[in-house]
């Protein structure tokens, strides 16, 4: 069944920021709940608060938002702060681009407080459930699952991620029940800890460390401005990810 449905998948072809306040935290082995409040400032920062420069923690669809609910340290590896490098991490932790890189719906847009107002998403990434290549994510587009939307943060070189479970093809792809919190947890989950994809193109075994910590007092609980009604608990998780290999 799962062959004839990706066959037909196929077949289809389917600067003035220096008022803002930079957000630090200390790196962590499990993940924790940390106020944002009173943290202390480090040599460098994890990101820039979005709307201490007039952003927001949604981005912006339909009138509407989704929010930006994982955020991907600009203490990271600098090589995973690319948009080449932020890819090959996805593959390690079950992520590609979108099937037969076919992209259905306008981009949603987000604006991080840098300075260049709303700003398309730069990628858009599907759980591939583990098949290589693009097919996995046909899958996805198929049957549901997780994905998320990219936004860099042009200012600190921190990466921005509004994650989401969606229902399957025959729902339209909306999001599922409480998916904004499922969708970021389970994209936590599967990220903590030490994750490796082997890089046919280099013959090269890449290695990821990924950190992370439960960031509260930034983005705001509830549904208000949220698409399709769907609360959210405002909890922002940061990943803090090192290349060693």
């Amino acid at each position: 069944m799962l062959a004839s449905t990706l066959f037909a998948v196929l077949a289809l072809g389917l600067p003035s920021l220096l008022s803002a306040t930079p957000v630090a935290v200390e790196d962590i082995t499990a993940v924790e709940d940390v106020a944002v409040e009173g943290l202390a400032a480090a040599a460098t920062v994890d990101f820039i608060n979005p709307t201490d420069n007039g952003g927001s923690w949604l981005d912006k669809s339909n009138g509407l938002g989704e929010p930006l609910n994982v955020v991907i340290s600009a203490k990271s590896t600098p090589d995973v702060l690319t948009l080449d490098g932020l890819l090959r991490y996805a593959h390690a932790i079950g992520f590609d681009k979108e099937c037969l890189g076919q992209h259905q719906g306008d981009p949603q847009t987000a604006n991080l407080g840098d300075g260049r107002g709303d700003v398309n998403e730069t990628e858009v990434l599907r759980e591939n459930f583990g098949i290589g290549g693009t097919i996995g994510t046909c899958l996805e587009s198929l049957e549901g699952g997780n994905h998320f939307r990219v936004f860099p943060q042009s200012t600190t070189g921190a990466i921005f991620l509004a994650v989401s479970q969606e229902e399957d093809l025959s729902e339209h792809h909306t999001i599922a029940p409480n998916g904004y919190n499922i969708g970021r947890d389970l994209l936590v989950a599967g990220a903590v800890g030490t994750k490796s994809h082997f890089n046919i193109k280099t013959f090269h075994l890449d290695t990821y460390v990924t950190v992370a910590t439960n960031l509260t007092g930034l983005a705001t609980a509830g549904s208000v401005g949220i698409n399709h009604g769907i609360a959210i608990d405002g909890i922002v998780t940061l990943l803090t990810i090192t290349k060693t290999t």
